[in-house]
């Protein structure tokens, strides 16, 4: 899959310990407008999706983590690969780890309708909700959002898939 983007804070020098973690991320566009996750808490959008545990396929994974945090039902036969992000920083929950994120984003399709939502606590603490938006509109808001990047470390790894997307899809 192709690299957008590697973003290493190389702010870890004195971590002792590694987290790995990798992701799935859904790239929706209907009717011209992108399907994304707005925080009510910080106000960023970002792509539905998510982690990916041990037994699931990548395509496992990504039709989940949809429709949890967005109650959108992806059509599996649209699934196509757009591109992958690497991070690397300093974990913000344990400074002693360094925290290692591979997230992969698929263009999809949804069928019509939306089922219920199934928020973890965090998601519902920050306000999870599903916005259809212009990618211009998305790109603005991400900008200003950037004020929480420390609370809120994926907002750069978003915006810069955005601008990726707007680059070349749109």
């Amino acid at each position: 899959m192709r690299l957008i983007e590697d973003f290493d804070k190389k702010n870890y020098d004195d971590c002792i310990k590694l987290f790995h973690r990798k992701a799935v991320r859904a790239i929706i566009i209907k009717e011209g407008k992108l399907a994304l996750i707005k925080s009510e808490k910080f106000g960023e959008y970002k792509f539905p999706g998510g982690g990916k545990e041990d037994h699931e396929s990548d395509i496992d994974t990504l039709i989940r983590e949809t429709r949890e945090e967005s109650g959108l039902n992806i059509i599996t036969d649209s699934i196509k690969p757009y591109g992958m992000m690497m991070e690397k920083r300093k974990s913000t929950f344990d400074p002693t780890n360094i925290f290692q994120m591979e997230s992969y984003y698929y263009l999809c399709e949804v069928s019509d309708g939306i089922s219920e939502t199934n928020l973890d606590f965090y998601e519902l603490e920050y306000g999870y909700k599903l916005h259809f938006v212009s990618i211009e509109e998305a790109i603005t808001n991400n900008e200003k959002a950037l004020i929480h990047q420390e609370q809120v470390t994926w907002i750069e790894r978003e915006l810069c898939v955005l601008k990726d997307i707007k680059k070349n899809l749109f």
